[in-house]
């Protein structure tokens, strides 16, 4: 049972003493674009982050799917260790199982539909009601400071980064360009967390023109995502078990909280500066260095980097020594997670780790390819010898296949299958598809680390830069974006914006 929060006790302490009115505003909004794309661990999501800014005093409204409407909203797994007692859909299920593996998906049998249990939600995410909500929001209070955080799908976008969306209720969209057009009715700081896929385009959220440029916007905003604009990202499971989760919103609110997902302690301090409040900032480089996931996360000001970079720097020789900065001390520390040795050869070594698990993944790949070649031939060697006995199984939506299920004759097609030896083979080749998957994932993973160490370097390099090439206007935004980013949730946004952080440069 987790303890009161010291993150709630410190900010309260902070405000107190700086005589800060807590005018902040948190706006949440989560859920899918449609029932088979609004997944359970997305609702859960939204559900602890809820808590996380509860506990911190920072008032929180929250939009998901289709506001209040009692129709089913969320989909999840479910799973036979979880019962807690006899349950008529799971027990049909698991009786059909076979004909699920046959005809269907075993996936599918297992999937279940519910209204959402998220509390006090204002509204749908449906785009032009969301739309409308924010604008009023907005114009409600346009000199407080917000933070928006989105839990939900992304979809690339085929033109310039700007037109990235948010896949919003019943199939509707929000892109990033219009969403930069309605924070343009406020007056005051607003901060972001994306965690979908392709999120990384939001970032133009924080400059004047939307779809290029480096000027920033006249109120300042930043934020993080979970990926760039053209990766996807990790998360959007349908599992109910947070033990599997390992997306960007369960590192960076659990650095924010000191708390875990299953209420402990953190094992690792997200407060490196021991200054006793974790800024946004410390929990996106918390989430940087632990998330072992298939994230290559960025915040807005490295986003500004990669952006200001010269051409002409790009083709200069990377001195063998890294600058001292917050982003070598990454590269190092995460190079010593995965012992890698610093030394001249330290690039050659990620780089060959790297190739070998891309060639895993390929390898994997050609396998699952084999495997599902083996698979139709088995699939259609059992369904021939099934349709011969019950013919009404090739048509699954007549009414005679209807009549079938009515009379508990699939009971007996699903019997029949458990006899069948072919049926072993089908189900052995369904479990090891199903390990590849995890396969696969656990080698996109570990690549993302190495991909992650040459993105330190490249970041570590191109802030030394910065502050050796760049002309003070570059500079100065570059600062006030890193000062932005290292506030905590509850913004300060006078001592925040006078007051650079940027160290170690």
């Amino acid at each position: 049972m987790r303890q009161t929060l010291p993150l709630t006790a410190l900010i309260t302490c902070l405000l107190l003493s700086l005589g800060v009115a807590k005018a902040d505003q948190a706006i949440l909004i989560g859920g899918g674009y449609n029932i088979n794309g609004s997944q359970g661990q997305i609702e859960l999501n939204v559900k602890w982050v809820q808590e996380v800014l509860k506990q911190a005093n920072l008032p929180v409204t929250t939009f998901f799917t289709d506001g209040d409407d009692p129709a089913p909203d969320v989909h999840y797994q479910h799973r036979e260790s979880e019962d807690t007692g006899a349950n008529a859909l799971n027990e049909l299920a698991a009786q059909l199982e076979p004909v699920a593996r046959l005809f269907g998906d075993q996936g599918l049998n297992q999937q279940r539909y519910r209204n959402h249990s998220v509390e006090d939600v204002r509204g749908s995410t449906k785009a032009d009601l969301l739309t409308q909500s924010l604008k009023d929001l907005i114009s409600s209070a346009p000199d407080d400071p917000s933070l928006i955080i989105y839990n939900g799908h992304g979809k690339q976008s085929k033109s310039t980064v700007d037109k990235v969306t948010l896949e919003l209720w019943d199939d509707t969209q929000l892109t990033a360009n219009e969403l930069h057009s309605i924070l343009g009715k406020s007056n005051a700081p607003t901060r972001f967390v994306f965690t979908q896929c392709y999120s990384g385009g939001f970032h133009r959220l924080a400059y004047a023109n939307p779809e290029s440029g480096l000027e920033l916007s006249s109120n300042t905003r930043c934020g993080f995502t979970a990926e760039s604009a053209y990766r996807l990202a990790e998360g959007c499971s349908a599992s109910i078990n947070t033990d599997d989760y390992r997306d960007y919103t369960t590192y960076f609110f659990a650095a924010l909280d000191g708390y875990d997902r299953q209420g402990e302690i953190l094992a690792e301090d997200a407060d490196p500066d021991q200054d006793g409040t974790v800024s946004m900032r410390e929990a996106h480089f918390y989430t940087l260095e632990n998330a072992h996931s298939t994230d290559l996360s960025r915040s807005t000001s490295e986003d500004f980097l990669n952006r200001w970079e010269p051409w002409y720097l790009k083709w200069t020789s990377a001195k063998q020594g890294l600058p001292n900065n917050e982003y070598a001390k990454l590269y190092r520390t995460l190079a010593d997670k995965h012992n890698i040795s610093l030394s001249n050869n330290t690039a050659k070594i990620i780089r060959s780790k790297l190739e070998n698990y891309q060639k895993t993944s390929e390898e994997l790949q050609s396998r699952r390819h084999e495997l599902r070649n083996d698979l139709r031939d088995v699939q259609h060697q059992l369904v021939q010898s099934a349709t011969k006995q019950w013919p009404a199984l090739a048509g699954p939506y007549t009414a005679q296949f209807q009549s079938m299920a009515a009379s508990g004759v699939l009971i007996n097609v699903a019997t029949w299958l458990r006899e069948q030896s072919a049926y072993e083979t089908l189900v052995d080749l369904q479990n090891e598809d199903d390990n590849i998957d995890g396969a696969l994932l656990d080698a996109e993973r570990n690549a993302t680390q190495m991909q992650k160490l040459f993105y330190f370097r490249k970041l570590a390099n191109l802030k030394s830069q910065l502050y050796q090439h760049g002309d003070a206007s570059h500079i100065s935004s570059y600062e006030k974006l890193v000062s932005c980013e290292s506030a905590p949730l509850i913004f300060d946004e006078k001592k925040v914006l006078t007051t650079s952080t940027d160290v170690d440069k």
